[in-house]
């Protein structure tokens, strides 16, 4: 069943972020049966139109078509994106439909989505009815990580690195403006320059997910030092004596007051990237592994 507040509608991250999931479980236990349900979706999502490229956030599970409008690589659209192409590369970089829907996608994304602030800040905005949002959720952050993981096999590298280094340097900012060093939840970019929209912080990945996917393809030693003066915002603001680390419910506050969660996603993402960051690339290499949207490792079929 859907959740009522969608309208009966399924939401594009949840039905196209299993993929790489379920195509592993069918290798695993020689049963076609879960990737082939999985990869139904995808094939479905291949042949109904997508405006420029882009996949809408929400889909009619009777009619399989769009009932919205709304194009976000932040909540509840980010993975689905991620997918097209590392599922292509999980497979082996064989399936020509999968690439051409990444490519088109990629594209759609460069050409109506990514925008350039007052102040210099590569973001990616929103669509909604035609009209751009210009804010940035941090799950966004991951868009950088994408670009470059699929920079070499694009007919200009050059441009999805770029693009790749800009959101990298933008979603650093986000923390380094922040009195706590911590980066809130979302940004906005309407004033010129960035400024923190909802104001918490739950210890998300995204940011130095991308950093890891930038020092790998350009061993740039600035990636690292974002990398650590995260790290380091992370012990001063979230770390409690009793263990564990959690939220801040203000990033603006150079000292702010904690919220009383620690998020799975703290242990399984954001702490195993900062590790890759500072790891040799021998530790799982890119050409033999690819990271689901949880940063869970999965080997990359090799027949």
């Amino acid at each position: 069943s859907t959740a009522g507040w969608t309208g009966g509608s399924a939401i594009l991250a949840e039905i196209a972020s299993v993929q790489l999931e379920f195509g592993s479980l069918s290798r695993h236990l020689k049963d076609p049966s879960y990737d082939e349900r999985a990869m139904a979706v995808f094939h479905h999502l291949d042949k109904i139109n997508k405006p420029d490229g882009l996949m809408p956030l929400y889909v009619d599970v009777h009619s399989g078509q769009w009932t919205s409008a709304h194009v976000s690589l932040g909540a509840m659209g980010d993975s689905a994106f991620e997918y097209l192409l590392k599922v292509w590369l999980q497979r082996g970089s064989k399936d020509a439909w999968l690439f051409n829907m990444y490519d088109k996608a990629s594209k759609g994304i460069i050409d109506h989505l990514i925008q350039t602030s007052r102040a210099g800040q590569v973001y990616v905005a929103e669509r909604k009815g035609g009209s751009l949002i210009h804010k940035m959720d941090h799950l966004a952050c991951f868009v950088g990580g994408m670009f470059v993981l699929g920079s070499s096999h694009m007919s200009d590298p050059a441009k999805h690195l770029e693009v790749g280094k800009g959101i990298g340097e933008t979603c650093h900012q986000m923390y380094s403006k922040m009195a706590s060093g911590l980066a809130p939840e979302n940004s906005e970019f309407g004033g010129g320059d960035l400024r923190a929209g909802a104001v918490y912080n739950i210890q998300r990945p995204e940011t130095v997910e991308t950093f890891f996917y930038l020092w790998r393809a350009t061993k740039d030693p600035i990636w690292r030092e974002y990398g650590w003066q995260v790290f380091q915002a992370f012990e001063k603001c979230c770390k409690i004596p009793t263990g564990g680390y959690v939220g801040v419910r203000d990033v603006r506050q150079a000292h702010p007051p904690k919220d009383d969660t620690q998020q799975t996603f703290w242990l399984a993402e954001t702490l195993k990237y900062l590790y890759l960051l500072f790891s040799e690339d021998e530790l799982i290499p890119l050409d033999k592994y690819v990271f689901n949207t949880e940063a869970h490792p999965l080997k990359i079929w090799k027949d």
